[in-house]
C-alpha cells in the first residue's frame, strides 16, 4: 500500500536549508541529520510547506518539468529521516539514526550572549593581538620555545607529570569547548565525546549543526579550539618571558610544569596540520573547498582503485560527486597515502620502540615492588597512567574500527 497517496499532506519538521553547489543541505538542527537533496526536491518540500497534497505537488512539478516525480521513496526517506510527517499523524520516531535522535547535547543552556562575547569580532581581535605579540616574543628570545627535553623532568616526576597530565586534559577539554561556544554563537547545539584518530586517543565536539549555516560562517567553529589553544600558549609565552626579564620568579617545578604544557599545546596545534585524518584544518580545507565528505569520498575511491586489483571488493559508484570535487579527491588520495605511510612509520620507529622501552623499565619496578623504592614505584604509575593508558584505549578503538570496517568491506563483496 502506497503511504503517500495523492490526497495526503505532510508536516516538515523545523527543517533548515543551505545551498551547497548544485544540491541543497536539508535537515535538523536539533537531530544533526542532514541530507543532500537535489535544487528541484528543494522546490517540492517548499511546495508542501505550503500545505499542498502530494497530488497538487506533483501535477505542478509536471507541469513544470514534464515528468512525474517519484515522491514515495523521496518522502519515505525523509519519514525514516525524522525530517517530515504526514498531517494528522503522530510523527513517527526515526529509524535510520535512532542514537541521533536520542542524543543529549552538552552545555545547550550556555547562552548566546556570552559565546558572542567570547568568540565575536572584538575577541577575535584580542585574541589574535596576544599571538602575535607572543610570536614577536619568540622572534625576539628563541630560547622561549620548548623542545622534547621539556617532558624531562629530573626530579619530583610523579608530581610533575601528574600536574602536566592534569593540566593537558584540561586544556583539551576547553579545545573542544572552545567549538561548542563559537558553535553556540550561531544558536547550534553540540556535543563532546571521545573518539580515536588512527591509534591515537582524541577528545571531539560534534559539530554537525552547522550544516545548518552558510559555509563562511563556519569557520570560527572549526577553528575555536586551535585559538584557544594560541591563546594559552601566548600566556605561558608571557609568563616565561616575565620570569627571563626578572619581573617574575618562578620555582624551578612550576618553570618545568609551564614549560612542559607549553610543548603540549604546541604539539596539539601541529597535530591539526595532520591533513590525512579529520582535524581542525583538515575541517577548514574541507569547508573552503566545498567537499561535504572529503576523507570519506576518498576512502571510497581507494576502495575502488583496490577493486580494480581485487575483483572481490565491490566497486561503489561516484558518478553523483562533480567533477571539480572528484579532481580534488583525487589529490587528496595522495596526501592520505603519504600521510598513513608517515604515520605508520612514526608507530613503529618511535611510539612502539618507546613504549616498549618504557615497558621494560615498568615492569622491572613493578616486580621489584613499592617497597623497593617508593618514590621510583610512584613515578613509574604515574606515567603508566599518563601513556600508556591513553595509548590502549585509543589503539583499542582503532582495531575495533578497523573489525567493523572489515566487516563491511565483506558485506559489500558478497
Amino acid at each position: 500500500m502506497q503511504r503517500f497517496s495523492r490526497d495526503v499532506t505532510v508536516i516538515l519538521n523545523q527543517i533548515t536549508y543551505q545551498t551547497e553547489g548544485s544540491d541543497v543541505i536539508a535537515g535538523r538542527v536539533d537531530t544533526g541529520v542532514f541530507l543532500a537533496i537535489p535544487a528541484e526536491a528543494k522546490e517540492i518540500l517548499d511546495l508542501l510547506a505550503q500545505g499542498m497534497t502530494i497530488g497538487q505537488v506533483s501535477d505542478l512539478y509536471q507541469q513544470k518539468y514534464g515528468e512525474i516525480p517519484d515522491l514515495e521513496d523521496f518522502l519515505v526517506l525523509l519519514e525514516t529521516k525524522g525530517l517530515i510527517s504526514v498531517a494528522g499523524e503522530k510523527p513517527r520516531e526515526a529509524t535510520a539514526a535512532p542514537k541521533r535522535q536520542q542524543m543529549k547535547y552538552h552545555f545547550s543552556n550556555f547562552p548566546q550572549p556570552m559565546a558572542r562575547l567570547l568568540f565575536g569580532k572584538v575577541a577575535l581581535l584580542v585574541y589574535g593581538l596576544m599571538i602575535l605579540a607572543a610570536v614577536a616574543e619568540i622572534i625576539i628570545n628563541p630560547s622561549l620555545m620548548p623542545s622534547v627535553s621539556s617532558l624531562y623532568f629530573p626530579s619530583d616526576r610523579a608530581l610533575t607529570w601528574g600536574l602536566v597530565a592534569a593540566a593537558t586534559y584540561l586544556s583539551l577539554f576547553l579545545h573542544e569547548l572552545g567549538h561548542l561556544i563559537a558553535a553556540r554563537v550561531h544558536g547550534i547545539n553540540s556535543r563532546l565525546g571521545i573518539g580515536h584518530r588512527l591509534w591515537f586517543l582524541v577528545a571531539e565536539t560534534d559539530l554537525t549543526g552547522l550544516w545548518s549555516i552558510p559555509r563562511n560562517q563556519r569557520y570560527v567553529p572549526f577553528l575555536a579550539g586551535m585559538i584557544w589553544d594560541s591563546v594559552m600558549c601566548a600566556a605561558l609565552i608571557g609568563m616565561l618571558a616575565a620570569q627571563l626579564h626578572g619581573t617574575l620568579v618562578l620555582s624551578p617545578l612550576l618553570l618545568r610544569f609551564l614549560r612542559a604544557l607549553f610543548f603540549t599545546l604546541v604539539m596539539r596545534l601541529a597535530w591539526q596540520f595532520f591533513l590525512y585524518i579529520r582535524t581542525d584544518i583538515y575541517y577548514v580545507i574541507a569547508n573552503a573547498l566545498k567537499c561535504r565528505n572529503l576523507l570519506g569520498d576518498t576512502e571510497v575511491f581507494l576502495r575502488n582503485q583496490t577493486s580494480r586489483v581485487f575483483p572481490a571488493v565491490r566497486k561503489v559508484n561516484q558518478d553523483g560527486i562533480p567533477k571539480y570535487e572528484l579532481t580534488i579527491i583525487k589529490v587528496y588520495s595522495i596526501i592520505w597515502i603519504v600521510g598513513r605511510i608517515y604515520a605508520f612509520i612514526l608507530l613503529f620507529t618511535v611510539t612502539l620502540p618507546v613504549a616498549l622501552h618504557y615497558a621494560r623499565d615498568l615492569r622491572d619496578v613493578f616486580i621489584a615492588g613499592y617497597s623497593s623504592s617508593p618514590s621510583n614505584f610512584i613515578d613509574s604509575f604515574v606515567l603508566s597512567m599518563c601513556f600508556f593508558i591513553p595509548l590502549s584505549i585509543g589503539a583499542a578503538l582503532w582495531i575495533q574500527d578497523l573489525i567493523r570496517r572489515g566487516r563491511t568491506l565483506s558485506w559489500l563483496s558478497q
